[in-house]
C-alpha cells in the first residue's frame, strides 16, 4: 500500500499543461506514491496518446467511454486508489518538487492528522508563478466564506471513503463540499505554510475568474448551507457581489446581553459638533439596535463624571440603564471587571464610550457565533471618524498590531480578507462580545494592564485555552480613538506584555501570515 494516491480526473486538458502536470508528479523527491488518472471521455487524440505513453509502474489509467463529469471521474479514481492518503491534483496544475516529501514529514509527526492543506500560488502558460496565497492556520469560519484550503489538499483515504467520496450535484465545487464534510469529522487538521501547489490560470478557469462557472458558485453556496445545517447552525447563506459567501446566522433565542461602558463623561468635537462621548454612544445603542433584550451598565468615575451627564444618561437609556460608581485611580481592566460583576447578562459586550453604533443588527451579529462553544470572543469592524478602518482585528508581527489601520472601509484586502468573517489572533476591546462563562473562565481582564495591552493579554489567554476569536466585518462601529484620555503607554506595561507574551506576538501570525503590508502599530486607547 503506497503512502499517497494522487488522483486526477482528465478531460481534454491543453497538452502542454498536461505534460507539465505529469512532469511535476515524476519529479517528486518522495517516491512512495501512485498516480491514478481517469480519462472522462477526452476527445483530443493527443491527450489519449499521452495517457497511453505513461510508462511507469506507479501510474494507473482508466478510460471512461462516456463523459460523466468531474464527480464521477474523481470517484472512479478514488475507487482505484490503494494509498493511505488521497492527494487531489487537477490535470493542468503542478506539484512543487518537494510537495509529497513535506506532506509526509508533517503527517509522520502527528498520526492523528486526517486532513492537510498547503499554501499555493498560480502559474500561467509561460510557466511563471504569481499571486502567492499564504494561508491561515485552520480557520473554520473563513472556510464557510471561501474555499481557502483548496490546493494542496491531502485526505486520509479511509475517512474519505467513509463519507462517500465526492457527491453528485456539486460539480465545480465538489472539492469544497468534500473538504467541509472531511473537516467536520477529522481528528486533526494541519496546514503546511509552504507553497506546494501551483494552480494553472487558463481561459475559462476559476483560477483566473471566480465567476467563470456560475454553477460552481451555486454548488458552493449549497455546500456551505448544508454544512451549517449539519452543525446545527441556523443561517442564510448568500453569494456577495464579490463572489464569496456570506452566512447570516439566525438566533434561536434572545438572552440578556450586558453592554459594559466605562466612562468619565469626557467631551470632544465629533463630526463637527461638541459632544459628550458616552451620551453619543448610548444614544446610538438605543436608536439603532434591533436586538431588544439588553441592559447598559455604565461604570463611571466618581466624582469626575459630571452629575448632568448622569442625569442625561438616565433620560436617554431609561430602564435599561444600570449605574456603577468607580472611586479608584484609573484602571480600565478593573472598571470592566466591575461592570461585568454588576451586570446580569448571559453575554457581555465591552464597549468604549468613544464609539457610535452604525449597524442596527450589531448585537445579533456579535453573539450569533456563540452557538459554537469554542468561540470565545467576537468583534466588529471599527472605523475612524473619517470612515477609514481603525481595526480589523489584531495581527502579530514584532508585537501586536491593528489590521488594516487607515484602509478604506470598503477595501477588500488580499483574497477578500477584509470582507470575510474569520478567526483572528486577537480583537480590540473597543468593542468585543464575550460569553459570561468564558469571561469568568479566563478570569476577566488583568488589572496588571490598567491602560494598554489588556485585550492582548485576554485574547492570548483565550487562545491558550482553545477558544476561537472571530472578527465580523458585517458589523460596523465608529471608534473615535484616543478621544477619552492620553493614549500613552507606560514602559512598565510594555515590559510586562513582552515578558509575558513576547513568544506569541513576535512570530508568524497564524491567521494573517502575509498581511505585513497592511498593518499598523496597535492603538493603545482602543485596547484599554
Amino acid at each position: 500500500m503506497p503512502r499517497f494516491s494522487i488522483i486526477t480526473p482528465v478531460f481534454d486538458p491543453p497538452i502542454k499543461a498536461f505534460d507539465a502536470c505529469a512532469r511535476s508528479v515524476f519529479r517528486q523527491s518522495y517516491s512512495d506514491w501512485e498516480w491514478i488518472l481517469v480519462d472522462d471521455g477526452s476527445t483530443d487524440r493527443e491527450v489519449l496518446d499521452y495517457l497511453r505513453r505513461l510508462d511507469d509502474p506507479r501510474v494507473r489509467v482508466r478510460t471512461r467511454h462516456q463523459n460523466g463529469g468531474i464527480v464521477e471521474a474523481s470517484n472512479d479514481a478514488l475507487n482505484l486508489a490503494s494509498g493511505e492518503f488521497i492527494v487531489l491534483l487537477d490535470h493542468d496544475d503542478l506539484l512543487a518538487n518537494n510537495a509529497l516529501k513535506r506532506v509526509d514529514e508533517v503527517l509522520s509527526e502527528n498520526p492523528r492528522i486526517d486532513y492537510l492543506y498547503s499554501d499555493e500560488d498560480k502559474v500561467d502558460d509561460e510557466g511563471r508563478f504569481f499571486d502567492p496565497f499564504r494561508k491561515p492556520a485552520w480557520s473554520p469560519e473563513r472556510l464557510r466564506s471561501q474555499n481557502y484550503c483548496c490546493h494542496l489538499s491531502v485526505i486520509r483515504a479511509e475517512l474519505m471513503r467513509e463519507l462517500g467520496g465526492f457527491r453528485t450535484g456539486y460539480d465545480g465545487s465538489q472539492d469544497f463540499d468534500l473538504i467541509l464534510r472531511i473537516t467536520e469529522r477529522a481528528q486533526e487538521i494541519a496546514h503546511v505554510p509552504e507553497i506546494l501547489y501551483h494552480w494553472r490560470v487558463v481561459p475559462g478557469s476559476t483560477a483566473g475568474d471566480a465567476g467563470a462557472k456560475p454553477y460552481a458558485i451555486e454548488a458552493a453556496r449549497r455546500a456551505v448551507s448544508e454544512h451549517l445545517d449539519r452543525l446545527g447552525i441556523d443561517a442564510d447563506v448568500t453569494v456577495t457581489p464579490d463572489l464569496y459567501l456570506k452566512s447570516t446566522r439566525r438566533l434561536s433565542r434572545c438572552p440578556l446581553v450586558s453592554i459594559i461602558i466605562p466612562t468619565c463623561g469626557s467631551r470632544k468635537r465629533v463630526w463637527g459638533r461638541e459632544a459628550v462621548l458616552v451620551e453619543t454612544a448610548v444614544a446610538s445603542i438605543i436608536q439603532r439596535s434591533t436586538y431588544e433584550n439588553y441592559e447598559i451598565v455604565i461604570v463611571y468615575d466618581d466624582p469626575l463624571t459630571p452629575d448632568d451627564v448622569i442625569d442625561r444618561l438616565r433620560h436617554i437609556a431609561g430602564d435599561r440603564l444600570r449605574l456603577v460608581p468607580y472611586r479608584k485611580s484609573f484602571n480600565f481592566s478593573e472598571k470592566c471587571n466591575l461592570g461585568v460583576v454588576s451586570s446580569s447578562g448571559e453575554y457581555v459586550v465591552l464597549l468604549n464610550d468613544d464609539t457610535s453604533i452604525q449597524s442596527p443588527g450589531w448585537i445579533e451579529g456579535l453573539i450569533c457565533y456563540f452557538v459554537e462553544p469554542d468561540v470565545g470572543m467576537v468583534g466588529p469592524k471599527l472605523l475612524l471618524e473619517d470612515g477609514r478602518i481603525q481595526s480589523a482585528g489584531h495581527f502579530n508581527k514584532e508585537g501586536p498590531n491593528n489590521v488594516a489601520f487607515g484602509h478604506h472601509a470598503d477595501d477588500r484586502g488580499p483574497f477578500s480578507v477584509l470582507q470575510i468573517a474569520a478567526e483572528r489572533s486577537g480583537l480590540t476591546m473597543a468593542c468585543t462580545a464575550i460569553p459570561r462563562r468564558i469571561y469568568n473562565h479566563v478570569g476577566g481582564l488583568s488589572p496588571e494592564y490598567p491602560r494598554a495591552f489588556n485585550d492582548v493579554d485576554f485574547g492570548n489567554k483565550l487562545w491558550l485555552l482553545g477558544y476561537r476569536m472571530i472578527w465580523n466585518p458585517h458589523v460596523v462601529i465608529h471608534h473615535f480613538e484616543s478621544a477619552t484620555r492620553n493614549p500613552s503607554v507606560s514602559p512598565k506595561e510594555i515590559h510586562r506584555m513582552w515578558e509575558r507574551w513576547g513568544y506569541m506576538v513576535n512570530g508568524r501570525d497564524p491567521f494573517l501570515p502575509w498581511f505585513s503590508s497592511a498593518i499598523h502599530g496597535i492603538d493603545h486607547d482602543s485596547i484599554s
